[in-house]
């Protein structure tokens, strides 16, 4: 792009501002953050060492909880065994234990030896509803998840990275796309969109070309999801840092990327919003949920969307996207719930693969150009059903199933770009009539056992899962006419195009699984996890004389350790290990060996402030072998590229430093390079890998007075320069985005909002893909939104 730009360190002196205000305020915060005004209950909390279970009731509940540890030390607790009050919770946790509490005048709860006649204590009130690994989060900062160990744990007893995007975010950031979600989160970046068809990311430099819904990953048949997520059903968004393999198969050793959907609630809500802005964009959203019978064994919600845009391109065609989703949820008993989800998403994109590197080898086009044409365009439309059942055998002892299928058909008529003339301003160009059409079917059977044994606590899971997919695949091709890239001529006719690929590919996949979970003592947990895979994949081809085959199995494991030293700081130290079979082809037509990797990761995870604010440091290095990447010479095929190497820092906080004062920030530092290779230079790095990134979003309500319940936000998104391509043949700038937000509560129903987005009009590359394609960031817009609720 033109000019210099350089990434300023505001962002980073922002974080250290925020960290050093937050470590002074500590003591303030943990007064105001004690008890609060309104019910809340605790949750089933399981038969364990009671410096545990006062960890969890605090977890649920935001009330602090403080004893002498040699008080504790040999102590275990009989857990709570249904949905309590936190005083009847506190009771059951301590019965027989030869203890009892105090209340402070600062609301902290106080562990102490039982009297011989104990006074009634006092009745503890809290606000909201506890905490689960599904469900929703109260503010910015989550403190439980199921992707790192497909059990709800404290992230703090997780020996790996895993951020958590609530909605609370997507709603003061106003977001519509997963691509402006993930902003918050250190080391991810956007790795392209498939000519504008979805969003694909790299997760600590590595590509993450699919995510997993609701702990399922996406069709194995396909390299990259088939619509633009809508974000109208979406609870929390959830990265896994480094491999997953081990516990989810196939994958990618950047990382996880896991969609947590909205469940039904127990109590009757509503909420509708209507939101326009710049470039012709609106967006109509909304959701409801509650009981459908007088018992309340039975909840469901309806969520759906409506989304139109012009874009700030020229001459591009309009984008249009329809959204609809229901989840039902059946609970006969307190042991047994049944769930069962729909949704469906049709869209009508344009077809854009953004800007070329010109002449001067630097991608110096304005951002509103389109080389294109207006009948360029993906039709896609994509349906997913699930179902899941789980069952509490008893305490120690719970069953879960899940069953998955996903039906998809995208046709797209593309316009590729091939190569400048030698006048350099002629850009060649190619036409492709493709239709995918996918369908994929998964089953999981989990068992997940809870030991209590004298020495070490286990949380034992283990599982089998089966998939099945396909994907049937033609292309058409022709050549259309050249495009002047400076004085663009728009026009040119769909032309007559001949068959290119014909194929169909059917994978399956059977999977067995072992994790567990120990405790040794409240200072020292671990984690422990095997999973063998084996992929059958067959292709039929009736272009071409090859139909090549995969007959293969791979062992993947994990291993990670965690020390806590006190309730609010955890060190940990993790191995782990991926593999993803390959479903795409070589110009040849030949099948292409899996991608393998391994990271080593050690962090520290704080609580800066009691149950307000959290920080997480990671530091890795991840090795990755047969790479794939994209042909040079046609991109619908690929080639390996031997092995890549990336090290790195991370840094996240989030949460809230006062009473109204939320806060989400991150910093990566990655070093992503070639260390062998055949094609590329070693010691090149990776594509669109910046060293440093960075962003911050913090917001404000204001407590009391006339104002009470009028928020301001701002935040800023940093990126460095980053190289285009394996070939480092050309770079794009670093870049930084400054955006804010005000909302308004009418009254308690209507709530107004407006956002600014990109407020200093930078012009930048968001994402460098090659040579050929590079996605240009948005200009300067403003975004008003009319939220009501119910």
């Amino acid at each position: 792009m033109r000019g210099n730009r350089t990434v300023t360190t505001g962002l980073t002196r922002a974080a250290v501002l925020a960290l050093a205000i937050g470590t002074a305020l500590s003591a303030q915060a943990a007064d105001s953050n004690t008890l609060r005004t309104s019910q809340r209950t605790v949750q089933q909390i399981a038969p364990q060492p009671l410096q545990d279970a006062l960890l969890q009731f605090s977890t649920q509940t935001g009330i602090q909880t403080s004893a002498d540890a040699q008080l504790l030390r040999g102590i275990s607790s009989r857990g709570v065994s249904s949905a309590s009050t936190p005083e009847a919770a506190l009771h059951s946790l301590l019965n027989g234990t030869g203890l009892s509490y105090q209340l402070t005048s600062s609301g902290i709860v106080l562990i102490v030896k039982a009297p011989a006649a104990s006074a009634t204590p006092s009745t503890l009130t809290v606000s909201a509803s506890p905490e689960t690994a599904s469900g929703p989060v109260e503010g910015y900062r989550a403190t439980r998840s199921a992707s790192g160990t497909k059990t709800d744990s404290a992230l703090r007893d997780i020996p790996q990275s895993v951020q958590v995007v609530p909605r609370d975010v997507i709603t003061d950031r106003q977001v519509t796309s997963l691509t402006d979600a993930l902003e918050t989160v250190s080391g991810v970046q956007q790795s392209g969109t498939s000519g504008n068809r979805a969003e694909t990311f790299m997760v600590r430099g590595f590509s993450a070309p699919g995510y997993a819904i609701d702990g399922v990953m996406l069709n194995p048949a396909s390299d990259r999801p088939e619509t633009f997520l809508d974000l109208a059903n979406v609870e929390r968004i959830e990265v896994l840092k480094g491999p997953a393999s081990a516990l989810y198969g196939r994958g990618q050793p950047g990382g996880l990327i896991n969609i947590i959907t909205r469940k039904p609630s127990w109590a009757p809500e509503a909420e509708a919003s209507v939101q326009a802005g710049s470039f012709g964009f609106w967006r109509g959203e909304s959701s409801f949920s509650g009981p459908l019978n007088e018992d309340k064994t039975l909840a469901g919600r309806l969520s759906g969307s409506v989304q139109t845009e012009d874009g700030f391109q020229d001459n591009r065609a309009q984008s249009h996207r329809q959204f609809g989703s229901m989840a039902l949820l059946w609970q006969p008993n307190e042991e047994t719930r049944f769930n069962l989800g729909l949704d469906y998403t049709h869209q009508k994109v344009p077809f854009d693969r953004g800007l070329i590197v010109t002449a001067d080898n630097e991608v110096t086009l304005p951002a509103e150009r389109y080389l294109g044409e207006a009948w360029s365009t993906v039709d896609a439309e994509k349906m997913r059903l699930s179902l899941g059942a789980e069952h509490m055998v008893n305490d120690q002892l719970t069953l879960r199933s899940t069953l998955r299928y996903d039906d998809a058909r995208i046709h797209d008529t593309g316009i590729d770009y091939r190569s400048l003339e030698d006048d350099g301003r002629t850009l060649s160009r190619r036409y492709t009539d493709r239709v995918e059409d996918l369908r994929a079917f998964d089953a999981q059977l989990e068992a997940q056992l809870d030991v209590a044994t004298r020495s070490v606590d286990h949380t034992l899971l283990s599982g089998v899962q089966f998939s099945r997919s396909r994907i049937g695949f033609t292309s058409y091709r022709a050549n259309i006419a050249d495009i002047d890239i400076y004085n663009p001529v728009y026009g040119a006719a769909m032309p007559e195009a001949t068959l290119n690929s014909d194929f169909v590919e059917n994978i399956k996949m059977a999977s067995v699984f072992l994790q567990d979970q120990l405790e040794f003592s409240p200072q020292w947990k671990a984690l422990a996890g095997v999973r063998y895979d084996h992929v059958w994949q067959e292709m039929d081809q009736n272009v071409g004389d090859s139909d090549p085959e995969i007959n293969d199995g791979a062992l993947t494991s994990r291993l990670g350790l965690v020390y806590q030293p006190t309730e609010r700081v955890s060190l940990y130290t993790s191995y782990s290990e991926s593999f993803a079979p390959q479903s795409v082809q070589t110009r040849d037509r030949q099948a292409i060996d899996p991608e393998k990797g391994w990271q080593i990761e050690s962090g520290v995870k704080v609580e800066l402030i009691p149950q307000r604010l959290s920080l997480t440091t990671a530091a890795f290095q991840i090795t990755k072998t047969n790479v794939k990447a994209s042909d040079p010479l046609d991109s619908d095929y690929s080639v390996t590229t031997g092995e890549q190497r990336v090290r790195g820092i991370e840094v996240d906080i989030t949460g809230e430093i006062l009473p109204g004062w939320q806060l989400i920030a991150s910093s990566a530092y990655l070093d992503a390079r070639i260390t062998h290779d055949e094609d590329y230079a070693e010691g090149n790095r990776l594509t669109g890998v910046p060293f440093w990134s960075g962003s911050l979003w913090t917001t404000y309500q204001l407590q009391q007075g006339r104002f009470a319940g009028l928020k301001l936000g701002t935040g800023l998104q940093a990126v460095g320069a980053r190289k285009g391509d394996l070939d480092n043949s050309y770079s794009v700038d670093g870049y930084y985005r400054l955006d804010a937000s005000i909302s308004y509560p009418i009254n308690k129903n209507l709530e107004v909002s407006l956002l600014g987005r990109n407020l200093t009009d930078q012009d930048y590359i968001a994402t460098p893909v090659s040579r050929t394609e590079n996605h240009p960031g948005a200009p300067r817009a403003f975004y008003a939104t009319l939220k009501a609720t119910f």
